[in-house]
């Protein structure tokens, strides 16, 4: 009888380590406060509100015009304008009479919008008190220009850089491109055909500064 042995051999191996280690990327950038002003197309706000023929009529009622702005911040803000003096193209002899001014040109807030879903909860607005026009512009009564000094605004109490609106933080998220993260603005310009010394042209620009302190 013949007897065979096998031998199993059994290696035992340690369970293989992974090698393995770590880096990291950081990332960095500032948030800088921004501010805007744009047309209702989202693109810079440049527009003339044209007057047209100013020829004066029985009773009479003023010449009005509006523009809107889209307003976008992400700090409190302050709106301000300011009005260059008025330019008069080929104005006749005076005769004793009297040419228009920026006196005579109403101008104000008729409107402040910020429903948008991506307005910053809880904002708020304040229009100064002599720019609000959210009631309409004053009544024609005997024909002449309806505003009061230090009760209506108009173009002259912005000859120079003057706060019209601030309020809290605008947006609270988006950019330029985002439909509804910003209030919409209505201003208002009024004026009131008289005898004026007559002229070929009269004109003057408003700059708006939309500004966070």
């Amino acid at each position: 009888m013949k007897f065979f042995f096998i031998f199993v051999g059994i290696a035992l191996l340690p369970r293989a380590v992974l090698a393995q280690t770590t880096g990291t990327i950081t990332v960095t950038g500032t948030m800088p406060t921004a501010v805007s002003v744009t047309n209702a197309s989202d693109a810079a706000l440049s527009t003339t509100v044209a007057r047209g023929r100013l020829t004066p009529a029985t009773g009479g009622g003023l010449i009005t015009g509006t523009v809107q702005a889209r307003l976008r911040s992400n700090k409190a803000y302050t709106l301000s304008a300011q009005a260059a003096a008025l330019n008069i193209s080929n104005p006749a002899a005076a005769d004793g009479g009297s040419s228009i001014t920026l006196s005579d040109i109403g101008f104000g807030i008729t409107a402040v919008d910020a429903t948008g879903a991506n307005v910053a909860t809880g904002h708020t607005d304040t229009v100064v008190s002599l720019f609000n026009y959210g009631s309409g512009f004053p009544a024609v009564s005997n024909g002449l220009t309806p505003f009061v000094a230090g009760t209506n605004a108009t173009l002259n109490d912005v000859t120079a850089n003057t706060q019209i609106l601030s309020g809290s933080r605008i947006s609270a998220k988006g950019n330029i491109s985002t439909n509804n993260n910003f209030i919409l603005l209505t201003l208002g310009i009024a004026t009131l055909p008289q005898y004026f010394t007559p002229n070929t042209a009269f004109s003057t620009t408003v700059t708006l500064t939309i500004a966070a302190p």
